[in-house]
């Protein structure tokens, strides 16, 4: 399917998913809510309109993404500044590279390992259904890349060692499932919990750690760039690596609030949902 009629299909699923089935309007809503106070409830309105044009879009882009040619892909997925990883790199140093729920994260997958001049490994969360994770982590695979699942990570840090450096990438916006692998930190002016094992592994590595700001241009194209939060031997605590990582991402739903993943339960402790 070319990809002008898969935003015509799009757009279809868009209004059937917010205006026939109203899904996570609620969740949604109040998210927004939670996090932009100062707005109306036009613009908050405006920002929940958006987020599902959005929603939809990088939906059906990932999967399309799937089957799509990796090399035309890239032309749609461009990093900007794949260099700034060189002086790491030239010094025998792996890094970590933080990404978030926020625009097309999942043709990372397909397309970092191809403006990468070092290997990346993804971290990934295990799928229940075991056809479909094997399904998934084959084509995750490909173009320079490899998978290590969430639960095994630590492991991964302390006795992989890699005979070329490496960029290790983990998804840093998840709500803890439970309070043993929470940090609470500022995020919106509001005390808010993150998961724990990302600025532990962060720690553990000691590895340098930037971020991967995705930025989307228009519908189907994406410009990427790498942000250096912190250098290697930091020896930042967790509780600060979490707050840093908390703000650099503040500022970017504050850019662009739409392309944030507003409809996962993501202040548990501070909104009824």
């Amino acid at each position: 399917m070319p990809f002008s009629i898969l935003f015509l299909f799009s757009d279809f699923l868009r209004f059937i998913l917010q205006k026939v089935f109203r899904y996570r309007l609620d969740v949604i809503n109040k998210n927004i809510a939670f996090c932009f106070p100062e707005k109306n409830k036009f613009e908050r309105l405006k920002i929940a309109n958006d987020f599902y044009k959005q929603f939809i879009d990088v939906t059906l882009e990932s999967i399309k993404g799937l089957t799509y040619d990796p090399e035309k892909l890239v032309q749609r997925y461009r990093l900007n500044n794949p260099e700034i990883l060189d002086e790491d790199f030239a010094n025998d140093q792996s890094v970590i590279i933080l990404s978030q729920h926020y625009n097309n994260w999942e043709w990372g997958s397909i397309c970092f390992g191809l403006q990468n001049k070092h290997h990346i490994v993804g971290v990934v969360k295990k799928i229940s259904n075991n056809y479909i994770d094997s399904y998934i982590a084959q084509k995750r695979s490909q173009n320079n890349v490899s998978v290590v699942y969430a639960d095994n990570t630590a492991r991964y840090i302390k006795y992989h060692k890699p005979t070329k450096p490496e960029g290790l990438v983990m998804i840093a916006d998840q709500y803890p499932y439970s309070k043993r692998h929470q940090i609470k930190t500022s995020f919106f002016g509001k005390e808010v919990s993150f998961h724990a094992g990302v600025s532990a592994i962060a720690k553990m590595s000691n590895y340098p750690i930037y971020s991967i700001d995705i930025h989307r241009i228009k519908r189907g194209y994406y410009q990427l760039k790498y942000v250096k939060l912190a250098d290697a031997n930091n020896n930042l605590s967790t509780e600060k690596i979490t707050t840093m990582y908390a703000s650099h991402l503040e500022e970017l739903i504050i850019q662009c609030p739409y392309s944030w993943l507003w409809s996962h339960k993501r202040f548990k402790d501070q909104v009824s949902y």
